[in-house]
C-alpha cells in the first residue's frame, strides 16, 4: 500500500475511530452483526442512518454533529473489541437479550450495544423521514436519544473525540 492511501495516524493521546468503510466483521448471530452496523445498515428506501443524516444536516447540522459523535464513539468500542465480538457473539447477544451485564470487557460491549439499540430505533425514524421528507423534522427524537446515548457512553467511560479548533487562514 502506498503512503497516500493510508489513514494518517492520530496524534498521541487522541482517539480516532476506524473509518466506517472498514466494514463489519462476520458476527453471529446476524442480529448482532446488524446492530454493530447501526450506522451503515440500509433501512427505509435503502437509506442508512449515516446517509439520512446527510440530508437531515441540511436543516439541523448541530444535532447531526452531536449524533455523529455518539456513532463514532460506538464504532470505537465495536472496532476495539471486534475480536471479542467475533469470538463471544452468541454470549454477548444472550446477555443483551436477557438484560444481564457480564463482567469486564464483555459487559462494556453489552452496555454499548444497549446504546446502539436506541440508535437503531432512532435510525428507523430518521431514515423514514429522509425517504419521504414529509412531516416534521425528527428533532425531538434525535435530541433526546443523542443526549441519553452520550450520557450513557460517558458513564461507561467511552472517550469523547478530541475537539480541535479550525486553523485560521490568512
Amino acid at each position: 500500500m502506498d503512503s497516500s492511501s493510508r489513514t494518517p495516524a492520530a496524534p498521541a493521546g487522541s482517539v480516532r475511530p476506524p473509518p466506517y468503510a472498514a466494514g463489519v466483521p462476520d458476527l453471529e448471530p446476524p442480529e448482532l452483526a446488524a446492530l454493530v452496523d447501526v450506522a451503515e445498515r440500509p433501512r427505509a428506501g435503502d437509506w442508512s442512518l449515516r446517509a439520512a443524516l446527510v440530508r437531515y444536516a441540511q436543516f439541523r447540522p448541530g444535532l447531526v454533529r452531536d449524533l455523529m459523535e455518539v456513532v463514532r464513539r460506538l464504532e470505537l468500542v465495536t472496532h476495539t473489541h471486534g475480536r471479542l465480538l467475533a469470538r463471544e457473539g452468541p454470549a454477548i447477544w444472550a446477555a443483551l437479550e436477557g438484560g444481564t451485564t457480564p463482567p469486564g470487557d464483555l459487559g462494556l460491549v453489552v452496555e454499548v450495544l444497549r446504546v446502539a439499540r436506541d440508535l437503531d430505533h432512532l435510525a428507523e425514524t430518521v431514515a423514514a423521514w429522509a425517504q419521504h421528507r414529509a412531516g416534521d423534522l425528527p428533532d425531538e427524537a434525535v435530541a433526546t436519544v443523542t443526549r441519553a446515548a452520550a450520557q450513557r457512553l460517558d458513564e461507561l467511560g467511552v472517550p469523547r473525540e478530541e475537539q480541535t479548533r479550525p486553523r485560521r487562514r490568512g
